[in-house]
């Protein structure tokens, strides 16, 4: 989960992007779909105004962000794989085979994928590979959950 802190995700942004405002603006659209298609899962509340969102996200923003115009042959199936594993995790989350529970906790987390292909078209696979371990940095290290945990939510 990224910080809730703007000035530090837009740096954040900046930096896996190599400074591309593009790029960054992408990794928002991105953050806050991911985010909105949370809030419409585990949330009744503000339900359809979430939904509306997403929608004018996924089919006004994300479509004329340059970014992604330019590079959605190489982003769209990644974002393909994000979704399947964001479902997935979900179905695996009360399985009883535990390491497809294991599977489930780490592909919920699928999103951050997207970063790092964004940073690989930023800077090469070196950049990309320093990102993943700045976005776990700042978004999951030291945060203590569990799978178990996740199973309980």
């Amino acid at each position: 989960m990224l910080p809730n802190d703007p000035e530090t995700i837009r740096a954040a942004f900046l930096r896996w992007t190599r400074g591309d405002g593009a790029a960054a603006e992408f990794l928002a659209e991105i953050a806050a779909i991911a985010r909105l298609a949370d809030d419409i899962v585990d949330e009744e509340e503000n339900r359809q105004r979430n939904v509306c969102w997403l929608l004018v996200r996924t089919l006004t923003r994300l479509p004329q962000n340059s970014f992604f115009i330019e590079h959605a042959a190489v982003l769209a199936p990644v974002i393909n794989n994000v979704i399947v594993q964001w479902q997935l995790s979900d179905e695996w989350r009360s399985t009883r085979d535990p390491v497809k529970r294991q599977f489930g906790f780490v592909m919920r987390e699928a999103v951050g994928s997207i970063v790092t292909a964004v940073a690989a078209i930023a800077g090469g696979y070196d950049h990309a590979k320093a990102t993943t371990e700045d976005f776990f940095d700042l978004c999951h290290a030291g945060s203590g959950e569990t799978v178990e945990d996740w199973i309980k939510d």
